[in-house]
């Protein structure tokens, strides 16, 4: 609360504090002296009086967080907690590098997976995220939250029946109640989830799950998916997202990797291209606000990870970035780099890095 001007200095002061302890000693005279006062009285009004401007200052608390609202989203998402954390105590060097957004993605179902067994995991990491979220917020930067399937030991696609359907809709709520209670500002109910459901699912999993959604939140809903299936669709065929159902949703984020075991820099710039222009159809179709872009590419093997696409090396990974950058930027709402620390990926200390900064100060005006 910003204190409030005093024009005249002590004279003024002086007449408010006198006038307003006069004002107290009369109310407090008057309830003495009625009949209902006594020690058998059971409703005693009291009244606080401040007695100065400076003093209310004194009393009042910091403001709650508010979701922020960004033009554009330049973005990284990291799929661990403990890395959030890290990004937070960093937010200075992603302001110079100008990202304003965090994608973070949380742990879902990982109960009815496991024989309910490791219920302290999904627990754990939903106390974890939310702390993680608070140190972001904190530091200035917007949050895209994405619960997903994709956990360490847990394939990312999941068998569609009514019992795990169910489940799965009882922690999307979840997420979506911690995405509010926290002024998230771009929620995804599930990440990538027409190829976690299959599009048939996805549809009819999506109708019953957004209306639920929007009652919990108040933010803006962003349908994260990938663009096919199986692999690239034949020249001039639909691409399996173009199948799916919008409704509900304000943005349509596409997933776009290097796709195969061969990187060749002219078919992927074709690929990206294509895509975006897809998508851009699509969101038109459904009145959407825009499309958003995950992208990002494997540099080196990593550990036990599965590799799901070409190796790049330093220099192919940050020239995949700046073509999908150079195609997207201008198309889109946000874009997210996908890995910071992540093993293999992720951007910080590597060419793409540099790459990022460069890019999207393009758009942030840096």
């Amino acid at each position: 609360m910003k204190k409030r001007k005093q024009k005249d200095g002590g004279s003024r002061g002086a007449l408010f504090k006198t006038v307003t302890i006069l004002a107290a000693a009369a109310a407090l005279l008057t309830a003495l002296l009625s009949p209902d006062a006594g020690c058998g009285s059971e409703n005693v009004d009291t009244a606080t009086v401040s007695t100065s401007p400076a003093e209310e200052a004194t009393t009042a608390t910091t403001p709650p967080y508010h979701r922020l609202k960004l033009d554009f989203y330049l973005g990284v998402s990291e799929p661990g907690s403990d890395e959030l954390v890290e990004m937070a105590r960093e937010a200075d060097r992603l302001a110079a590098d100008h990202i304003n957004a965090v994608g973070v993605l949380p742990p879902i179902l990982i109960t009815q997976r496991a024989g309910g067994k490791p219920r302290v995991i999904l627990e754990g990491a939903a106390a974890s995220i939310t702390a993680a979220i608070e140190d972001l917020h904190h530091a200035g930067l917007a949050v895209h939250l994405a619960p997903t399937t994709d956990s360490p030991g847990f394939s990312l696609q999941v068998e569609p029946t009514d019992n795990t359907l169910e489940h799965l809709k009882e922690d999307v709520l979840k997420w979506a109640d911690t995405a509010e209670e926290q002024q998230v500002e771009l929620f995804s109910p599930l990440d990538r989830y027409n190829m976690v459901l299959g599009t048939e699912a996805a549809n009819r999993w999506s109708r019953e799950v957004l209306p639920r959604v929007r009652e919990d939140f108040g933010g803006e809903l962003v349908a994260s998916v990938v663009p096919d299936l199986d692999g690239p669709p034949a020249p001039g065929s639909p691409h399996d997202f173009e199948k799916l159902d919008f409704s509900g949703y304000d943005y349509l984020m596409i997933q776009i990797f290097p796709q195969g075991e061969e990187y060749d820099s002219q078919t992927f710039q074709g690929y990206v291209d294509e895509l975006l222009q897809r998508a851009g159809e699509v969101a038109n179709r459904y009145s959407l606000k825009g499309v958003m872009v995950s992208f990002g590419g494997w540099r080196q093997p990593a550990g036990m990870a599965m590799v799901d696409g070409p190796l790049l090396g330093n220099e192919g990974q940050a020239a995949a970035a700046t073509i999908v950058l150079s195609a997207a930027l201008p198309h889109s709402s946000g874009v997210f780099f996908y890995g910071w620390t992540l093993p293999g990926r992720g951007a910080r200390d590597f060419p793409v890095e540099d790459t990022l900064k460069k890019l999207y100060g393009q758009i942030s005006g840096g």
